[in-house]
């Protein structure tokens, strides 16, 4: 490295914005079979995943998550906003911390280690999942706040990736 190289200090956490599914009182991810059992979750690249689409984009042989050949890893977005999602699935949006390998991609990354640090709540005119959402909440302990709230609530706990480590397009 140069002498004149800067290289970004990661001091405050990284955040990130991601939803997940809910099902039986928990929190899935939404495209791959991940339970997040508890708050902080640890990418692994299963060899379940090789099957998602006849295996285009996941390595064959196993490595650290993520990696930059494949598609594992704890995915977030850097910004909020509602996501394309589809099914019968209910969701809920929030904000996580990430640390470890990360990479960065043009609308988010795909970290080694993620933790909840906040739910939005769901709106009121949906009461069951606002009661199923509050209460994975305070089984996790994490902050339960509005949707809009989601990045007041991000910028308590960290900050996102500075801008010289996203690819040019973002």
């Amino acid at each position: 490295m140069s002498a004149d190289a800067t290289v970004p200090d990661l001091v405050d956490p990284v955040v990130g914005f991601r939803a997940w599914r809910i099902v039986g009182g928990r929190l899935l991810s939404p495209y791959i079979p991940c339970r997040w059992e508890g708050r902080v979750v640890h990418a692994e690249c299963w060899p379940a995943n090789r099957s998602l689409v006849r295996g285009r984009g996941w390595l064959a042989e196993p490595h650290v998550s993520p990696h930059p050949a494949c598609q594992c890893g704890v995915y977030a977005y850097h910004r909020p906003g509602v996501q394309a999602y589809y099914g019968e699935w209910e969701w809920v949006e929030g904000v996580v911390t990430v640390w470890g390998r990360i990479e960065a991609h043009r609308e988010g990354l795909r970290a080694e280690h993620a933790r909840v640090e906040a739910l939005a709540r769901p709106p009121a005119a949906e009461p069951a999942r606002r009661t199923r959402v509050q209460a994975i909440a305070a089984q996790l302990g994490c902050a339960l706040v509005e949707r809009e709230d989601l990045p007041a609530a991000a910028s308590g706990v960290g900050r996102p990736l500075p801008a010289a480590l996203l690819p040019d397009s973002c």
